[in-house]
């Protein structure tokens, strides 16, 4: 009997990694290469966090807030791009994953107010600013502080599904002539034709390739330099809603609010929006002071597939009550996250070698800009250099891990 060869499918260019970044690069790429073949890797959102044992991702939630405000003018740029992508998107995968409920964003920090506001001047993006007296009449489903400033963006400001923005983009992508493949990326090779990616059980031969692999990017056997990322655990809770409080928070737009304990300094909520089960839940994410580090895969896979989240249940639960005067939840629920930081604070979008670069490091800030920090990778790759005329290469060069 003769041995068994494996099939090596081959395409023109891939992506590894199908998250908020790398889907939107995958769309990118099929404008920017029409007729080539392309190819997306990345497995599925597991069923079951408690079983599964490969890569988990930041974006395995329905709900993200999505503004143009920001204290940094890059992050700002790309969420602007971005949102006026959302609509074309949609239109084009026929899936719906945005709504523009608008933000409103306190502070009592006059450093970050005023870079806001400068970051707001320069791209003319229109605010209305309350103090929290003002605050309290015109939306008092949220409380705010004495001493705070809120910030009001209008539409198109508001949240997003980052599960339906990905299932939009990959429908999108795919209709345009993109494969893709549902699997995990185990290593990376130099190979005659570019790059052999080894799944698997099988590999796949690219010419050239934008690993794209989230809060796993440091960790692909093979890659030619590896990121220097900083991944740590995170906790989000969720208020399950009746009817009535569904009601009653009807039109709430999302918020970053101020909350200061021993060991959180800020928090964002997004506004009721259905789950896939059907569900429709407020939920809330606080920014630790010292988050717990998990530096290598193992801890980062632990992490996700234990319970030590519901440790943070009373504390979040708090948060949620004190920053929504009177809400009724009929349960609540936490869940883990990741998030990957960079030095820099911006994401990384670098060619590391020839044909192949590198778009990680969300910093909790690229759902809402995914298609647009994609959009730089996919022109990175083809074009073979920098070509943004907005943003500095500089900003985005990769530091290498010691």
């Amino acid at each position: 009997m003769g041995a068994i060869v494996r099939r090596v499918e081959r395409f023109d260019v891939g992506v590894i990694g199908l998250g908020m970044i790398g889907s939107g690069a995958l769309g990118h790429l099929t404008r920017l290469l029409p007729g080539a073949s392309i190819v997306g890797i990345g497995p599925a959102e597991p069923a079951r966090f408690a079983d599964h044992s490969g890569a988990f991702a930041s974006h395995i939630d329905s709900g993200r807030i999505t503004r143009v405000l920001d204290q940094r003018l890059e992050w700002a740029l790309l969420a602007r791009r971005a949102i006026a992508r959302y609509g074309e998107i949609e239109t084009a995968s026929g899936i719906a994953f945005h709504r523009p409920v608008g933000l409103r964003y306190a502070t009592d920090d006059a450093v970050e107010l005023d870079d806001c506001l400068e970051v707001a001047a320069r791209l003319g993006l229109p605010l209305a600013r309350q103090g929290a007296e003002e605050s309290a009449r015109v939306e008092p489903r949220y409380r705010v502080d004495a001493g705070a400033t809120v910030l009001v963006e209008a539409a198109p400001a508001g949240h997003i599904d980052p599960l339906r923005c990905i299932a939009a983009q990959l429908a999108a992508a795919s209709a345009a002539g993109a494969t893709v493949r549902r699997h995990e990326a185990t290593r990376l090779a130099r190979s005659a034709g570019g790059w052999r990616v080894e799944l698997a059980g099988s590999s796949i031969e690219v010419g050239r390739l934008v690993v794209a692999a989230g809060p796993h990017g440091d960790e692909l056997d093979g890659l030619p330099a590896r990121p220097d990322l900083r991944v740590h655990a995170a906790t989000i809770v969720m208020a399950h809603l009746g009817r009535a409080e569904q009601s009653r928070l009807a039109g709430l737009p999302s918020a970053i609010l101020p909350y200061r304990t021993n060991d959180r300094r800020g928090t964002y909520i997004v506004a009721p929006t259905i789950y896939p089960d059907g569900s429709v839940r407020l939920k809330l994410g606080a920014e630790q002071v010292t988050p717990p580090p998990l530096d290598t895969a193992a801890e980062r896979r632990a992490w996700m597939r234990s319970d030590r989240h519901l440790g943070e249940l009373a504390d979040l639960r708090t948060a949620v009550e004190t920053l929504v005067p009177g809400i009724v939840a009929e349960r609540w629920e936490t869940r883990p996250c990741l998030i990957s930081e960079t030095p820099t604070g911006l994401p990384y979008v670098d060619a590391i070698a020839d044909g192949l670069v590198v778009a990680v490091g969300g910093n909790g800030f690229a759902a809402k800009s995914g298609d647009a920090i994609g959009a730089l990778a996919a022109r990175r790759l083809v074009e073979g250099r920098w070509s943004d005329d907005e943003l500095n290469e500089d900003d985005f060069r990769m530091r290498e891990a010691r």
